[in-house]
């Protein structure tokens, strides 16, 4: 007989209580009377009698008729009894049997999550660097519905007695078992019906709590116990136990919206999870069993209670010695409970909302992922994001366009806007404001990002002279004749000073702002030329093929949407880092929490040369520091530097800029209303960005801009606008590229040499002017 048939006695009497009745046949089925061979021989399972036994077993016991039909009745219900009851083992044993087969055969044990590269919702952080140290820092946490940050054993970033204490009071056995503690289970299902303990026990392991984690399968049912056993089977066989428990401290639920052991240990004690005191990780464990019951913050006592009978259960096991034990329960929690401690802010700042803008996009622009689907992997992705910004800069920025003396009234009662983009010269955003006033929510509208507006004449030197100086069609002297000219046929640009200025130099033009000389040099250019330059060399998306490759748009500004200030910026940062296009971003890295690089700047490209960014330097120094000129109001500001500028306002003066740069930063600044009133106030943009940078460089030294070996500075012929001669009657300074400086040829003479040390000159006065007509654009 089998283990299993232990059960069954030597003595039939333990069935019956009384002796078997005679069968009335042989011991044999091969006997002579057939009646035996259709009995059930009970005594089959225990000692054997002979025939002749039986008979005199029965004549001992006296038998009478009465006393034969009352043994007769015993013997049937005791071989009944026997009888269901040996059909129903032998039925569990069947049912058991297919229910293992259709258990090991069909049943799912597999869990799809690899956990050496676990996908789960985890928490996204976004570190600044610190000024003082170099080193990047934690700023803020973005996250969905679950806040978990990862944190790596083997890193170090896990206690062994934080790892002692889940153990200790969740899976004493862990090490031990194969992802299941059969012991523990039985007991738990016992004590569903026979009450040994006095509340319920649980069965799981930490391998199966992991599973319920990682599945979300908490259905309850046995088939669901069941798929969690041969889910945590299946781990135990691919995964090595220190596997395991990590991913089991980084997935479990702590209470608070809080899950695994790092935002707990933030969030309770303002810790890291490496800094914890045994009592506080002590505290964590404890949470485990009910986290709403046991969260130390709202539920001390209870928290404090089990908290000791994790210690008293780390003293039993050998994990912790007496004296750590007597400390640790000595030990009082200095429980913080601070969102502050989250690095999470109530409401985020410009720069966050720009930040997971752009991340968003390149999730869907590089991984092919839909609007939707990018921004829930953004919150839930556990990115690394080593973002730009300068927190002190946001601050300058928040500070003025928080300031209520700025959002100036329209004539319907309507705040005013604006908007401000503060680069680096490597496309850094270090600061950025989509609005004035106190931000009350999250990703609104984001007129720094969103809101193209309109450029006026910021357009000017990006469009126009930029590329011309590029391809050698002008220079900055060339003499240009200001005068009605007429394009398309029977359209001519108005000049917004009126009239016409005669033949004057291109730097001049430009720091006058001149409308009718920038829509002469596109048609020089052509105006497909221009738009290409502005869409492929300086990354602007807001122009609209169907509407802006002509003129207007192009030479004064008027696009069919406009610009941003964060392309703006983007843009005139050419000017002031010899001629690199870097796309503005607001992270140079970002990884995954296993520190895989997801993302990197994008690499710059060469938007014009070196020289041709130099020179146009020096001219858009001139709209500051030119007389007469349209930016001079913007000299006081940053008074131990020179900067570069130029101003923008757009037809009826809906839309006013100020984009300018000194040699730390460059920023870019619109003002406005959203349903495009007149704005009454002509210096408005010019106003905040000077506020803005003049704090921003109140404490920086002074620094020049870098100087392009391929520019000379030298004096040119203010008759021909050509390099002067020694015959020359009268000369000005300005900038050429040294491959291209066409000399006079009307004086004679040698050519001069090149001028060191100067500043920019200012051209001669501008003379007479013809007719007056009205005004289209402003300056």
């Amino acid at each position: 007989m089998d283990d299993n048939m232990d059960f069954y006695t030597s003595d039939p009497e333990d069935f019956s209580g009384s002796e078997p009745e005679d069968l009335g046949g042989v011991d044999s089925f091969s006997g002579e009377d057939s009646s035996y061979r259709d009995q059930l021989d009970l005594n089959s399972f225990s000692t054997k009698r002979t025939p002749s036994e039986t008979r005199s077993a029965r004549s001992a016991s006296g038998g009478g008729n009465k006393k034969k039909k009352r043994k007769k009745r015993k013997g049937g219900f005791a071989r009944a009894f026997l009888s269901i009851f040996l059909v129903g083992i032998i039925t569990f044993c069947f049912v058991f049997g297919a229910f293992a087969v259709y258990v090991f055969g069909f049943v799912d044990n597999t869990v799809h999550e690899d956990l050496d590269e676990l996908k789960l919702d985890f928490t996204t952080t976004v570190y600044v660097m610190d000024s003082k140290t170099g080193e990047y820092v934690e700023y803020q946490r973005l996250h969905g519905e679950k806040n978990r940050i990862w944190v790596s054993d083997e890193k170090g970033e896990i206690p062994q007695y934080l790892k002692d204490a889940f153990v200790a009071i969740e899976d004493k056995r862990f090490f031990d078992h194969n992802g299941v503690d059969w012991k523990r289970t039985f007991s738990a299902f016992a004590n569903l019906f026979f009450h040994f303990f006095s509340s319920n026990q649980g069965g799981s392991t930490i391998t199966q709590q992991l599973v319920k984690n990682l599945t979300g399968d908490n259905s309850e049912s046995p088939m669901r116990k069941i798929r969690e056993i041969m889910r945590a089977r299946y781990l135990e066989e691919h995964y090595y136990k220190d596997t395991i428990l990590e991913c089991y401290l980084n997935t479990i639920p702590m209470a608070a919206g809080l899950y695994g052991v790092e935002t707990a240990a933030n969030y309770y004690f303002d810790k890291h999870t490496s800094e914890l005191t045994l009592a506080e990780a002590a505290s964590l464990a404890a949470i485990t069993k009910n986290p709403e019951r046991y969260r130390p913050d709202k539920k001390p006592e209870n928290n404090v209670e089990r908290r000791n009978l994790v210690l008293s259960e780390m003293l039993d096991q050998k994990m912790i010695s007496r004296e750590e034990y007597d400390a640790a329960v000595a030990e009082e929690l200095h429980v913080v409970a601070d969102p502050d401690s989250l690095g999470e802010k109530e409401i985020n700042s410009y720069f966050i909302d720009t930040l997971i803008e752009e991340f968003i996009d390149r999730l869907v622009e590089e991984y092919k992922f839909d609007e939707s689907h990018a921004a829930n992997n953004f919150y839930n992705g556990g990115y690394k994001i080593y973002c730009t910004l300068d927190p002190a800069i946001q601050e300058a920025v928040e500070k003025v366009t928080t300031d209520p003396r700025y959002a100036l009234k329209g004539a319907n009662g309507t705040t005013m806007q604006a908007s401000i983009t503060v680069m680096d010269y490597e496309g850094h955003i270090v600061g950025i404001a989509g609005g004035l006033g106190e931000k009350t929510v999250d990703r609104g509208l984001n007129r720094a990002t969103q809101s193209p507006r309109q450029p006026g004449s910021t357009i000017k030197p990006i469009a126009a002279y930029a590329p011309c100086v590029e391809n050698n069609l002008i220079t900055y002297s060339s003499m240009i004749q200001d005068k009605k000219r007429m394009f398309n046929g029977n359209w001519t640009p108005k000049n917004w000073y009126g009239g016409y200025y005669g033949t004057r130099t291109a730097a001049y033009f430009l720091q006058q702002s001149s409308n009718a000389i920038p829509v002469y040099l596109i048609d020089m250019l052509t105006p497909q030329a221009s738009y290409d330059f502005l869409t492929q060399k300086l990354g602007i998306t807001t122009l609209d093929a169907a509407h802006d490759i002509d003129y207007a748009p192009l030479g004064m500004g008027g696009m069919y949407h406009g610009l941003t200030t964060r392309e703006s910026a983007a843009a005139f940062a050419i000017f002031g880092n010899l001629g690199k296009y870097y796309k503005p971003t607001t992270f140079v890295k970002a990884t995954d929490h296993y520190d895989n690089v997801v993302f990197e700047q994008e690499e710059p490209i060469v938007a014009i040369g070196e020289d041709t960014a130099n020179v146009m330097n020096h001219m858009l120094q001139n709209v500051v520091y030119g007389s007469p000129a349209t930016g001079t109001g913007a000299r006081g500001y940053i008074p131990h530097m020179r900067i570069f500028a130029k101003t923008g306002t757009s037809d009826n003066t809906n839309d006013l800029w100020f984009v300018g740069g000194s040699p730390y930063y460059v920023a870019s600044c619109w003002s406005g209303f959203d349903d495009n009133q007149k704005i009454n106030s002509a210096t408005i943009a010019q106003t905040i960005w000077g506020k803005v940078m003049s704090q921003i460089h109140s404490k920086l030294p002074a620094k020049e801009f870098p100087e392009s070996e391929y520019v000379t500075c030298r004096r040119y012929c203010t008759s021909t606008g050509l390099v002067a001669k020694s015959g020359c009657p009268s000369t000005a300074i300005g900038w050429y590229k040294t491959t291209y400086m066409p000399v006079c040829s009307t004086h004679g003479g040698t050519v001069l040499n090149a001028v060191s040390g100067s500043s920019a000159g200012t051209p001669t006065s501008p003379g007479t002017t013809s007719s007056s007509p009205s005004t289209s654009s402003a300056a």
